[in-house]
């Protein structure tokens, strides 16, 4: 009874909704009806003013008696209830009956109504001529006559389209009516036949549905695709080997296995090839295993296999390479040989959890340092790189928030020039400090951001908040102070990255040579040709552009040739500065007519040393540590001397 029950309950709201529908239709039918209707009275009522003109100016030499002045009152008032009439039809003309007198081609009736419109506009503006004096009793009768010519020939052609058009919409909007009124009444002798349906087989279906569970709870443990055991089966595979362990006092392996390439080879070749190459692998895992282990598609290009118990561990380590080698071996898709490899991560029973759902999750722990480590390889798990993993995992959900939670920050160091100690810029450094009121170095959370792709809305903000601030200061008499930012390689291949400066520096109003762009030397090494333009186009711009960091990394001189950087940024690792790389560094930069800004100054002596060597630039906590702008006085002037 519920199965009737609940038919029931499913088509009558549907057939209420039908009537409904077919209720709002008949409305809407009368509207549209009413409405094209409202055309043929305007075209009736342009016919009654141009006979009433017709009556006034059919002896236009009466009306122009030159003994007395002009009485033109009636004339203007017909003129005047002929214009009434276009103009209510202009208004009244909606955009789909424009379309729809575009298609049955009565679209002469727009233009005839715009015509109307014209000529009276022009008669009224020549009566009114006449009376200030500006044209003779002539030039009026001319007028009149014309208009009335046009006025006429107007009611003539406005009637046919009109008619036609009135005749289109009736007809289209009866016929809609007598194919909705149709539809419903099939609609509602099916739905009534379904119900009927549903009432008389009540025990067939009920029948019916018992035999569906059944099936169901069959299929429900194997992969319809592979026909291994899917995920719904695993937690009761590994608990039975749980069991079986204990019992014999022995271990047995969770391997989480992921294939590396297959995204690539789905998205190129098809879902259909995809799902070829899942069935391929399934196979080839199953082959790789014991007879006793057992093997489970556990969703999308992840399986798991569960060993049966062993005594040494190096039974794991061979079934994991023969799992890795016989992946690794070309399969033929589509006519073409290709290749695919997996990343394989292991936890054994007990040591690394003793319940199904610690072992899977350290398996899939495992499996992603596998992928981290280079892919194609097996990785058992390992709790403290768990940790790091872990906490990587965190803070790329914590930086999901960070923005919209106002956890990020900048403080500013100060760059000083080394001959008479003054603040010439400042270099803006990003701060995090979370929601739990933890604080996380940028030189922790920057590369998981890079990796995780987050650092191009980080870098975003860190870019307005920065220019921001340095508009603060610039509208504060600092009208020299620059901001240096950095900004990461992914920021660089990002195509829209230097339109995105200049409409902030626009939006500001603020000098693009006060922005500095600091990009590490690593970063840029190794750049693609999206970001060498994206450098070219920040030069262009009017920015300045710092390598920062250099020498730390190759150092190579003809990038340095071919690239538009404008300040060389010795890395804090070579201070203090009595040493032979930062020495050189800053005859190479003389030598390329680059300014040179030497980091990490701490002490008197570095300072010195570096001034004695024409460095023009340096910033370190000798000067300043990084603070917040609240703290930063752009007017400072240092002297050790």
């Amino acid at each position: 009874m519920t199965l009737t029950n609940r038919g029931i309950r499913k088509a009558l709201p549907f057939l209420t909704l039908i009537f409904f529908l077919f209720s709002l239709l008949l409305v809407w039918s009368f509207f549209t009806l009413n409405h094209s209707n409202y055309f043929h009275q305007l075209n009736i009522r342009h016919f009654k003013h141009t006979a009433e003109l017709t009556g006034l100016i059919s002896a236009p030499i009466k009306l122009f008696p030159t003994e007395e002045p002009l009485n033109l009152t009636r004339i203007r008032q017909a003129i005047l209830d002929i214009r009434t009439q276009p103009i209510e039809c202009l208004e009244k003309t909606l955009w789909s009956d424009r379309l729809l007198m575009d298609l049955i081609g009565t679209a002469s009736v727009i233009t005839i109504c715009e015509n109307d419109l014209r000529v009276a506009n022009e008669t009224l503006d020549a009566l009114a001529r006449y009376e200030n004096g500006t044209i003779g009793i002539q030039a009026v009768q001319t007028q009149l006559v014309s208009a009335l010519s046009k006025f006429q020939y107007n009611s003539i052609k406005f009637e046919h389209p009109v008619e036609k058009t009135i005749n289109v919409i009736a007809n289209l909007t009866i016929g809609l009516i007598i194919l909705s009124s149709i539809i419903v009444l099939l609609l509602t002798i099916l739905i009534s036949r379904a119900v009927s349906t549903v009432l008389t087989n009540k025990e067939a279906a009920m029948k019916a549905l018992a035999l569906s569970e059944e099936r169901n709870k069959q299929l429900a443990y194997n992969d319809s695709l592979t026909g291994l055991p899917n995920r719904n089966s695993l937690e009761r595979t590994i608990n039975n080997a749980i069991a079986k362990s204990a019992r014999r006092n022995s271990q047995f392996a969770v391997m989480f296995i992921d294939l590396d390439q297959f995204k690539d080879i789905n998205d190129t070749l098809g879902h259909t090839v995809g799902d070829t190459l899942l069935v391929e692998m399934a196979k080839r895992i199953a082959h790789a295993v014991r007879e006793a282990d057992s093997v489970v598609r556990f969703g999308g290009d992840e399986f798991v296999a569960v060993t049966d118990c062993f005594e040494e561990i190096e039974i794991i380590d061979a079934i994991a390479h023969r799992i890795i080698n016989t992946i690794s071996e070309p399969v033929q898709l589509t006519k073409i040989e290709s290749y695919i490899t997996a990343s394989i991560g292991i936890a054994c029973y007990p040591q690394n959890g003793v319940n199904s759902t610690a072992l899977l999750k350290h398996a899939d722990t495992a499996m992603y340092q596998a992928k981290n480590a280079g892919k194609n390889r097996y990785q058992p798990y390992d709790k403290l790189s768990a940790t790091k993993q872990n906490r990587k995992l965190d803070i790329v959900n914590q930086l999901h928030h960070a923005i919209d939670n106002n956890e990020f920050s900048l403080v500013y160091q100060p760059v000083v020039k080394l001959a008479d100690g003054s603040i010439v810029s400042s270099e803006a450094l990003l701060r995090w400090t979370t929601k739990k009121g933890e604080t996380i170095g940028p030189d922790e959370f920057i590369p998981i951001a890079e990796n995780s792709g987050q650092i191009i809305d980080i870098g975003n903000w860190v870019l307005q908040q920065a220019c921001q601030q340095c508009k603060i200061w610039h509208d504060a008499g600092a009208t020299h102070h620059a901001m240096a930012i950095n900004v990461s390689s992914h920021q660089l291949k990002d195509p829209q990255f230097s339109k995105r400066l200049s409409d902030i520096l626009t939006r500001l109003s603020l000098p693009a040579a006060l922005i500095h762009i600091e990009i590490t030397e690593n970063s840029i090494i190794t750049e693609d040709k999206k970001s060498v333009a994206t450098l070219h186009e920040l030069s262009e711009l009017g920015t300045r552009l710092l390598l920062d960091d250099f020498g730390t990394g190759y150092s190579c001189l003809s990038y340095l040739k071919d690239l538009p950087f404008d300040v060389l940024k010795i890395d804090k690792s070579f201070m203090p500065a009595n040493n032979t790389i930062a020495s050189t560094i800053i005859a190479m930069g003389h030598e390329l007519n680059m300014e040179i800004i030497a980091e990490g100054i701490e002490t008197e002596m570095c300072y010195k040393f570096l001034k004695n060597l024409k460095c023009q630039y340096g910033q370190g906590y000798l000067f300043q540590k990084p603070v917040p702008a609240s703290e930063f006085d752009t007017f400072k002037r240092f002297n050790f001397d």
